[in-house]
């Protein structure tokens, strides 16, 4: 089994190693990840100017790892560059510091960067931690020990295998954990505009989901209440409900056009 691992918070982050450690118990793994953290850029990709790829020294034996000068959804696409000799059977992106939940997740770096797998059918997976500020202790090691579950699992058979699993952790010790959730997508997130100082400038911030839009069943609600999160995620482009409604009004406006021809 090959599997890529990249992330958002770049290539010295300490949760993208225990991240391969974890995933390099289950099959043959190679990271490709930002030289410099990428949080927040989504779907972004480099198109107008080139990027560097670099091989770094790896702290896991049989590990080789890359850095790319560029945004997570580009070290995906160098990543099945890198593997192209050997079909990538999975992709694993994380573990982000900090959660993904919500309406936040479309702008996340970790989540995003599964993109290129998931359209190319590839089991993709996306995990965070919830981290709350600069807490002491950072338990990567408690969301590596999820994630291998879940990805053993999927590659084992009794997950799918299909679109996107967003995991997120609890920033807590594993027995502390109340149990795992599927969950859906909240309607809200953690990202939020505040108003910076009295000259009018802006700044987003980061941080706690108002509570009484944290509704039962979803990402956010899990956390809160300390459990881990597992949300599957597609993307689907067309709004397939509103074809017919939009194809009689497009009618009428087409006889109106063609009226004044």
């Amino acid at each position: 089994m090959n599997i890529l691992v990249t992330n958002d918070d770049g290539i010295e982050s300490p949760g993208i190693w225990a991240l391969a450690a974890a995933m390099n118990r289950l099959g043959n793994t190679v990271i490709v990840a930002p030289e410099k953290e990428q949080s927040a850029m989504g779907t972004s990709v480099t198109l107008k100017s080139t990027t560097t790829v670099n091989e770094v020294p790896s702290s896991i034996p049989g590990v080789k790892a890359y850095a790319v000068g560029g945004t997570p959804s580009d070290c995906v696409i160098v990543g099945l560059r890198v593997m192209r000799e050997a079909r990538i059977d999975m992709l694993v992106s994380g573990i982000n510091y900090g959660p993904n939940c919500g309406r936040d997740i479309p702008h996340s770096g970790t989540v995003m960067a599964t993109l290129p797998g998931y359209f190319r059918r590839i089991p993709s997976i996306a995990v965070s931690l919830a981290v709350r500020g600069y807490q002491d202790e950072t338990r990567f090691d408690v969301a590596a020990g999820v994630a291998e579950s879940v990805a053993e699992s999927v590659k084992e058979g009794r997950l799918p295998a299909v679109g996107i699993i967003n995991i997120n952790v609890p920033n807590t010790a594993m027995e502390e954990i109340k149990g795992i959730l599927t969950t859906k997508a909240a309607p809200t997130g953690y990202i939020s505009l505040f108003e910076k100082n009295p000259d009018g400038r802006y700044a987003f911030r980061i941080g706690k989901s108002v509570t009484q839009e944290m509704l039962e069943g979803t990402d956010i609600m899990a956390l809160e209440s300390g459990y881990v999160s597992i949300t599957p995620l597609h993307l689907e482009v067309t709004n397939h409900d509103l074809i017919p409604h939009l194809r009689e009004g497009i009618r009428a406006l087409e006889s109106k056009l063609m009226g004044k021809v």
